[in-house]
C-alpha cells in the first residue's frame, strides 16, 4: 500500500495526497506533519514499534470538503485520491488514481462556499512575451469566464493592471516565472493572501489550450487568449472533468465600466465596513434583497463594475423602472424566485463525477421555480396587450427554453422528490432508494425481490424460533457480516448441529445454516444488483442534465439579473428614491441628496433627522468646491454621498434624492480618513501621499476626485504648503479639470476662490449655545472661520482641566496671530523656531485672579450707558491692574 502511495504522490509533490482507504482519506509523511496542525486533527504513526515509523492522520470521507476548502483558502493544493475500484474481498490491492486538485483558485465542491462571495482563479501575461497586458479569470463554482486587455506597457498600464486584478480579488494567480520575478513582490502587497502559482510558459500558448469554448480563438496571439488558455490548461491539468463543460469566455474592456480602486471602495464603504470590516452598514448590505444567492453576486458584480455608457444605464434604469411601477407583479416574482437555489453553483456540482442525487435534485427543483416566474413575466406582457415579453425591458432570456422544461419533466420522473445524500466518493450497496418507483421496470423488480427476501427472512425467524424452542432467537444484519441468527450465550445447548457459528460477541453468538444463505445470497444479490441499476440510471440522468449545460447557464444569468433588478427597484421604491438622468455631459447636479447608509443608521435607531444637501459641479463653470466648517458637521458624510449617489446613478439604480442629473464619470477617487501600513512601514502621511499621488496621476477630466484632509499628517506650513498645491494642480493642469471636492481644516486654503475662477467656497453651518455648539449640517455659500476642535474634544469626554487649558492657548495662539506673531517663527537662515509664542506653564494664581476680576467687571460694563470718557477712563484702570499683577 505504501509503494501505491509514494508512486501516486510523486505525480503531485506540490499537492497535499488525501489517500482514500475505505471510509477514511488518509496523510501520511511530510503531508500529514502539516496538516495536522492546520486542520487541527490528530497526528499518530504507523509500525509505532519501529526505529522508523511513519507519520500519518486522516479525515472522515463524509466530512471531508470541510478541511479541504480549509487547506485551499489557506493556500495549499489538495489532491483528491480515491479507489477506482470496488475492494475484491482482500484479494489483491485496490486500484487508486488522483480525480482531482483542489487548489486556492479552484475549489472543489463549492457546497461549503458564501453564496455571495466569489473564488476566481487568474492568469496574467504581458511584456516581454506581447506588447500589452493580458487577463483572465474564471470562477469554476459558477462558471463566470473572463478575459480583458490593458493595451501599453508602460508604468500607467501596470498600475491600471493591477488595479483590475485588485478588483477581481481572485484567490490564485497564475504567472511565468519572469513575471513573478518581476512582478510578484508588487502583487502579493496589493494582494495579501494571494496564492502566486508559477507555471510552465507553454501553457500561455493558445494553440496548446485543452478545448475551445465559445468566445475563444485559438489561433489568436492576443495577450488576452494566451491568459485565457493558461487558465484552460491549468484547470484541464487539475480538475479534467470541468473542461468537457468549459464554460463560453467573455471578453470586456475596462473602458466599459467606471474605474474603482481599492482606495475608494475601502473608503466608500462598498463591501466591507471600517469598523470590523464586516458587511453590516455598507452599500451592498443596503442595496441586496435579492431572493436568490444569484441576484446578490450579480448586485456585487454591478457595484463593482458601473456602467459608462449612458444608453446601457438607461436600459438598466427602464428595467428598474418596470418593476417599481408594479408593486403586486414584483412581490409575486421576488416571492416565486425564492425557491430558486444557486442554478450555477448546482451545475458546477452536477459536473463533479461524485454529484449526489440531491444536488440533481435541487437543479431540478430550482428550474421547475423559474417556470412560474417566465410565466407571470409573459402574463404581464399578455395583460398590457404586449405580444410577448420583449414589449418589456426585462431580461428577455428569461423565458426558460423548451429543452429545459422537458429535462425538468425528465428528473421529476426519474427522482424521488426528496432524494437523499449520498456522501463523497461512497459505493457501498444501500445507497439506494433515490430512483422513483415506476421509472425502470427492471429496477422494481429487483426491489420486489429484495422486498420479498426480506419478508421471508421475516418469517425464517419465527420458523426458527419454532423448531430449536430458544424464544429469544433474533435474525439480525450486520453490513459486513450480512444476516445471521443471533442467540444468547446462555441458550447455546438448544443450538442445533445443522448451525455454522459466524461470530462470536461479548453475550451472543451468531450462527447461520443453508436455509438462511440461500436467502440472503437472494436478497443481498437483488439488493447490490439494485443498488448497482439505480446508479447506473442516475449518471444517466446526471448526463442528460449535463447536455443542457449552455441552456441552464442562460437561465442562471437571466435569473440573476432579473433578481438584481428586482433588488435595486424594491429598495428605490421602499426608500423613496429618484431614478438619476444619467447623460454624457460633464455636469453633476443633485437636489437634496443623502448618504442612504447613515440615513438608514439613524432610522434605524429611531431619529429621522439626516439632513440633505445639494451639489453643483461642472468643469468649466464650478470646477472644485473647497468645503470647510466645523468637525463632526458632515463634511466627511456629504464627500462620500456625492460618490455615493453618482455611483448608484452608473450601476443603474435609483438615488437617495429629490433629483440628480449626473455626468458619466469614468473614475471615482477618494483620499478620506487616516490609516496606516506599518507592517510595509508606511507612515499615516506616507499612505496619504501615495494615494493623493494615484490620484494626480490618474484622473482625468471626466473623473470625480473626493479629497478630505489633505496635508494633516505633517506640519502645519508642509500640510497647507501640500494642500494648496495639490488643489492648484487639480484646477490649473491643461486638460485635467476633474469634477472635485475638497474638504479641509486649513481656512487659509478659501482664498482660493479669490485667485481661481472655478473655486467655490462652501461651509457647514454650526450655531454657538453658550458653552454648546450645535451642528446645522447644511452645506452653506462661503468658508467657514471656525473648526470648534474644542468643544468636539469636550463631547467626546476631555477632562475639564485639559478644555480649560486649550482654550486658554487657543486664546493666546488667535491674540499672537491678530498682533502678527507666528507660531512658528524663522530665523534669517529660514528654519522654524522652536520657540513658541505662548507659554506652557499654567498662570500664576494671581494672575488668574486678576483676569477673572477684570473680566467680571467688563461684564458688568453697559456700553450704551457709558460714554467714551468713561471707557478710557475704565480701560486704563483694568491696564494698570493688570500690569500691577504683572510686577509682583
Amino acid at each position: 500500500m505504501m509503494k501505491q502511495y509514494l508512486a501516486i504522490k510523486k505525480t503531485q509533490p506540490n499537492a497535499m495526497l488525501f489517500y482514500r482507504m475505505g471510509d477514511f482519506y488518509e496523510l501520511f509523511l511530510s503531508d500529514a506533519e502539516k496538516a495536522a496542525p492546520l486542520l487541527d486533527i490528530t497526528l499518530t504513526t504507523r509500525d509505532k514499534g519501529k526505529s522508523d515509523p511513519v507519520p500519518m492522520c486522516g479525515v472522515p470521507v463524509h466530512s471531508a470538503d470541510g478541511y479541504i476548502k480549509k487547506l485551499a483558502e489557506l493556500g495549499h493544493r489538495v489532491a483528491i485520491c480515491e479507489q477506482v475500484e470496488a475492494a475484491a474481498g482482500g484479494k489483491g490491492l485496490v486500484r487508486r488514481e488522483v480525480v482531482e486538485v483542489i487548489t486556492p483558485g479552484l475549489v472543489g465542491d463549492p457546497a461549503g462556499l458564501e453564496s455571495r462571495s466569489e473564488v476566481a482563479v487568474l492568469a496574467i501575461v504581458g511584456p516581454p512575451a506581447n506588447e500589452d497586458w493580458g487577463l483572465a479569470s474564471l470562477e469554476v463554482s459558477t462558471g463566470d469566464f473572463r478575459t480583458t486587455r490593458v493595451t501599453g506597457s508602460g508604468e500607467q498600464a501596470e498600475g491600471l493592471l493591477l488595479e483590475e486584478i485588485q478588483r477581481v480579488a481572485p484567490r490564485e494567480i497564475l504567472l511565468r516565472e519572469q513575471e513573478r520575478e518581476c512582478y510578484g513582490d508588487r502583487l502579493a502587497e496589493r494582494l495579501p493572501g494571494v496564492a502566486l502559482t508559477v507555471v510552465a510558459a507553454e501553457m500561455f500558448d493558445s494553440a496548446s489550450a485543452p478545448v475551445c469554448p465559445d468566445g475563444f480563438d485559438p489561433d489568436s496571439t492576443a495577450a488576452e487568449m494566451r491568459a485565457a488558455a493558461a487558465v484552460l490548461s491549468y484547470l484541464g491539468r487539475n480538475q479534467p472533468a470541468a473542461l468537457s463543460h468549459a464554460p463560453r469566455l467573455r471578453p470586456y474592456r475596462l473602458g466599459e465600466s467606471m474605474v474603482l480602486d481599492a482606495a475608494t471602495r475601502a473608503h466608500l464603504e462598498l463591501f466591507e465596513n471600517a469598523e470590523d470590516r464586516g458587511r453590516q452598514h455598507t452599500l451592498i448590505d443596503l442595496l441586496d434583497r435579492a431572493s436568490t444567492p444569484l441576484g446578490s453576486r450579480r448586485l456585487s458584480r454591478w457595484l463593482r463594475y458601473p456602467l459608462v455608457d449612458p444608453v446601457r444605464i438607461a436600459g438598466r434604469q427602464d428595467a428598474v423602472a418596470y418593476l417599481a411601477d408594479r408593486d403586486r407583479m414584483r412581490g409575486r416574482v421576488r416571492e416565486k424566485l425564492k425557491p430558486v437555489r444557486d442554478l450555477e453553483r448546482l451545475l458546477a456540482r452536477a459536473i463533479r463525477q461524485n454529484a449526489s442525487p440531491r444536488d440533481l435534485g435541487a437543479l431540478r427543483d430550482s428550474l421547475a421555480a423559474l417556470l412560474p416566474v417566465a410565466d407571470e413575466l409573459l402574463s404581464l406582457g399578455a395583460a398590457s396587450g404586449e405580444p410577448s415579453q420583449t414589449g418589456s425591458p426585462l431580461p428577455e432570456a428569461l423565458r426558460v427554453p423548451e429543452p429545459l422544461e422537458s429535462l425538468v419533466e425528465r428528473l421529476q420522473e426519474g427522482l424521488v422528490d426528496d432524494p437523499p445524500v449520498i456522501p463523497r466518493g461512497s459505493r457501498g450497496v444501500n445507497e439506494t432508494g433515490y430512483i422513483r418507483q415506476g421509472f425502470r421496470p427492471e429496477l422494481d423488480e429487483l426491489r420486489e425481490s429484495a422486498r420479498r427476501g426480506r419478508e421471508w427472512i421475516a418469517e425464517l425467524e419465527q420458523n426458527e424460533r419454532e423448531a430449536t424452542g430458544i424464544t429469544t432467537l433474533k435474525v439480525r444484519f450486520h453490513p459486513v457480516h450480512g444476516y445471521s441468527l443471533e442467540i444468547p450465550k446462555t441458550q447455546l445447548a438448544r443450538v442445533p448441529d445443522t448451525y455454522e457459528r459466524k461470530q462470536t460477541l461479548a453475550s451472543v453468538e451468531r450462527f447461520t445454516n443453508t436455509e438462511l444463505l440461500k436467502i440472503e445470497g437472494d436478497v443481498m444479490g437483488a439488493h447490490e444488483r439494485a443498488a448497482g441499476l439505480e446508479r447506473e440510471i442516475f449518471e444517466s440522468l446526471r448526463l442528460e442534465a449535463l447536455a443542457r449545460v449552455f441552456e441552464v447557464r442562460a437561465a442562471a444569468d437571466a435569473t440573476g439579473d432579473l433578481d438584481a433588478l428586482a433588488s435595486l427597484a424594491e429598495v428605490g421604491r421602499k426608500q423613496g428614491w429618484a431614478r438619476p438622468d444619467v447623460h454624457a455631459d460633464e455636469g453633476l447636479e443633485i437636489r437634496s441628496g443623502r448618504h442612504p447608509v447613515v440615513e438608514q443608521t439613524l432610522l434605524g435607531r429611531g431619529t429621522d433627522d439626516f439632513v440633505p444637501n445639494d451639489c453643483d459641479l461642472e468643469p468649466e463653470r464650478i470646477q472644485m468646491l473647497l468645503i470647510t466648517g466645523p468637525n463632526m458637521s458632515g463634511k466627511s458624510t456629504y464627500l462620500r454621498q456625492v460618490a455615493v449617489i453618482s455611483l448608484l446613478a452608473q450601476m443603474g439604480s435609483w438615488v437617495p434624492a429629490e433629483r440628480a442629473r449626473i455626468g458619466v464619470i469614468d473614475r471615482i477617487f477618494t483620499r478620506v480618513g487616516a490609516s496606516d501600513r506599518l507592517a510595509r512601514g508606511e507612515s499615516t502621511f506616507m499612505v496619504e501621499m501615495r494615494e493623493t499621488a494615484e490620484i494626480l496621476s490618474h484622473a482625468s477630466r471626466r473623473s470625480l476626485v473626493i479629497l478630505d484632509e489633505i496635508g494633516r499628517g505633517t506640519s502645519t506650513y508642509d500640510g497647507l504648503a501640500i494642500a494648496w498645491a495639490v488643489a492648484e494642480y487639480l484646477h490649473d493642469t491643461p486638460g485635467l479639470s476633474p469634477r472635485t471636492l475638497f474638504a479641509t481644516h486649513y481656512h487659509e486654503l478659501t482664498d482660493l476662490a479669490n485667485v481661481k475662477a472655478r473655486v467655490r467656497n462652501a461651509h457647514f453651518e454650526a450655531r454657538e449655545w453658550g458653552e454648546e455648539v450645535v451642528f446645522l449640517r447644511r452645506l452653506v455659500a462661503g468658508g467657514a472661520s471656525r473648526s470648534y476642535g474644542i468643544q468636539v474634544a469636550r463631547l467626546a469626554g476631555l477632562p475639564s482641566g485639559v478644555i480649560d487649558r486649550a482654550r486658554e492657548i487657543l486664546q493666546s495662539l488667535e491674540s499672537d496671530a491678530a498682533r502678527g506673531v507666528s507660531g512658528g517663527h524663522r530665523h534669517s537662515g529660514g528654519e522654524e523656531s522652536a520657540q513658541l509664542p505662548f507659554s506652557l506653564e499654567p498662570l500664576p494664581q494671581p494672575h488668574r485672579a486678576a483676569e477673572e476680576e477684570v473680566l467680571r467687571e467688563l461684564g458688568s460694563v453697559k456700553p450704551e450707558e457709558t460714554t467714551p470718557l468713561e471707557a478710557l477712563a475704565l480701560l486704563a484702570r483694568l491696564a494698570k491692574r493688570l500690569s500691577q499683577t504683572e510686577e509682583t
